[in-house]
């Protein structure tokens, strides 16, 4: 019976995410109410809040999902290529978040800037999820890791996901300073440069 309890609480859990998402991407969140999402997901209000304190911690776990799914999509990408540089890795991986961005951009939208970090940082030193281990498991094999701590090359791959958001958000959505394609080089000489 507890078993069947948890996937009937992950279920709903789930259908108000689902719900959010729609009607962010519809309508925004600012214009998305707590009624709406639980309409939407077919539950009773008192149920959000067994999950969520308010739509604000809603939307961090969907930022999070959403990104989580981004990054594990443009990993790929770099894990179907050989093996060269950390820093020729990363540049990859840029492309592939930013090719993504380019064809969801009301994803980027609702995003805003937050391709989120600060979950990852913690996740990263998660053994159960196979993208994390992974992951940590290239970065240690990396030859960036030999002069510098993890938590340095950790502050630099933040550094360069918040710079990834954001000019993905300005160059996609607003054009500006140019378009993403114009400015793809640029940032990825930037990358190389901060990780060499």
């Amino acid at each position: 019976m507890g078993f069947a309890m948890e996937k009937q609480k992950e279920a709903k859990k789930k259908n108000l995410l689902e719900a959010a998402y729609a009607l962010f991407l519809l309508k925004g969140t600012g214009k998305t109410s707590v009624s709406d999402i639980v309409d939407r997901a077919n539950v009773a209000k008192g149920t959000f809040y067994l999950y969520f304190r308010d739509k604000e911690e809603l939307m961090q776990q969907l930022v999070y999902q959403i990104s989580y799914e981004v990054l594990g999509q443009a990993y790929q990408c770099v894990k179907k290529r050989p093996a060269q540089s950390f820093a020729d890795d990363v540049v990859v991986l840029v492309d592939a978040v930013i090719e993504y961005f380019k064809q969801n951009k009301a994803v980027l939208q609702l995003l805003r800037r937050n391709f989120c970090w600060p979950v990852f940082q913690d996740k990263l030193e998660n053994d159960e999820d196979p993208l994390w281990r992974e992951l940590r498991e290239r970065l240690y094999q990396s030859k960036i890791m030999i002069d510098r701590s993890l938590n340095d090359v950790l502050k630099e791959v933040f550094i360069i996901l918040e710079m990834c958001g954001a000019v993905c958000h300005e160059a996609i959505i607003e054009n500006r300073p140019d378009t993403i394609d114009n400015m793809k080089p640029i940032l990825f000489e930037i990358i190389r440069k901060i990780l060499s």
